[in-house]
């Protein structure tokens, strides 16, 4: 019922476009991202593009560059900090090195269930979130690409219980919490950046990496990986940035059009996420892909829980910041 619901909400404010014109020049709006464009990233991008083309009549195009074709996901950041991108969609993991308050995100089982990730990622929380990125990443965050659970993949041999974690490599984004994570259940975490993952994969450098269903397959690691399991320990909320420096250049009612067009998307990519990553999985499970339950996940969650949240608080900003988010999620 909480699906249909919310696909049903996000469908109907995709309906919701009226026309806005503009006295300036044509303008193009770049983005680059470090997914395919068949992924969540790719369908937030796009919307966002439709809304913006079709709301300016045309006067503003919106130009797409999927699967790090603008450079590595730390690049982009770098360069929307600077001005010379004007936005980006990337990993959450990969903005915590600018911003450490955006790693609340990464904790381990931060979100029970996906009312806890929309609220999340709206009202007061997406506020609070954006108001870090803003003072201290240079960036905005529009709009947030719902790209669902960090799924364990891995090429070696089922994994349904903590035992069989131990010693394996992973691939993780560089991030001090989810290595944390990840030490916490006795695996072994590599970083590797998320362009040279499937090359890392192919070649055994680790044994698996983590991601949603959606993205596995647009990034073909069904090529690479024979075993996907089911675990929850962090959903995936990746920012859909725009250069501050660039949003101050703009004119009110540009600065409110792209701040309804991210909002707007995020609500497309929540339907499109609900209704994709289940073609995505039978897809997978047809193509020969094996994919597997936890039997002890209260166990992972425990070690992670008990063991990464003491330790990373300071560094996400302390435990009065930590207490705020988790009041606006309805978690305090």
């Amino acid at each position: 019922m909480f699906r249909k619901a919310l696909v049903l909400v996000a469908l109907v404010a995709m309906m919701a476009v009226s026309s806005v014109s503009f006295a300036q020049d044509p303008t193009i709006l770049r983005i680059g991202m470090g997914d395919p464009i068949d992924s969540e990233m790719g369908a937030i991008a796009t919307r966002f593009k439709e809304i913006v083309e079709g709301r300016t009549d045309g006067k503003v195009e919106v130009q797409i560059f999927p699967s790090g074709q603008l450079g590595d996901e730390t690049e982009m950041i770098q360069n929307v900090r600077r001005g010379n991108l004007d936005m980006a969609v990337v990993g959450i993991a990969n903005t915590v090195p600018f911003v450490k308050k955006l790693g609340i995100l990464t904790l381990p089982y931060l979100f029970e269930n996906m009312y806890d990730v929309v609220r999340g990622a709206t009202g007061p929380a997406h506020e609070m979130l954006n108001e870090f990125a803003v003072k201290e990443g240079g960036f905005r965050v529009l709009g947030w690409t719902y790209t669902d659970y960090r799924y364990l993949s891995n090429s070696q041999h089922p994994i349904k219980k903590l035992a069989d974690v131990k010693d394996m490599k992973f691939r993780v984004p560089q991030s001090a919490v989810i290595l944390e994570t990840y030490r916490s259940w006795g695996a072994n975490p590599v970083p590797i950046s998320w362009a040279e993952t499937f090359t890392a994969l192919q070649q055994g450098v680790v044994d698996g990496q983590c991601y949603g269903y959606i993205t596995f397959q647009a990034a073909k690691f069904n090529e690479v990986q024979k075993y996907i399991t089911e675990v929850h320990y962090t959903y995936q909320l990746q920012p859909m940035m725009i250069s501050e420096r660039l949003y101050k250049k703009l004119t009110p009612e540009m600065q409110q059009l792209v701040v309804d067009a991210g909002r707007e998307a995020q609500e497309y990519c929540l339907a499109f996420q609900l209704v994709d990553a289940g073609r995505a999985k039978a897809e997978l499970i047809a193509s020969g892909i094996q994919i597997d339950t936890l039997e002890d996940e209260a166990e992972w969650k425990k070690l992670a829980v008990d063991n990464v949240w003491p330790k990373m608080t300071d560094f996400v900003g302390g435990q009065k910041v930590l207490d705020r988010y988790l009041g606006y999620i309805g978690k305090k």
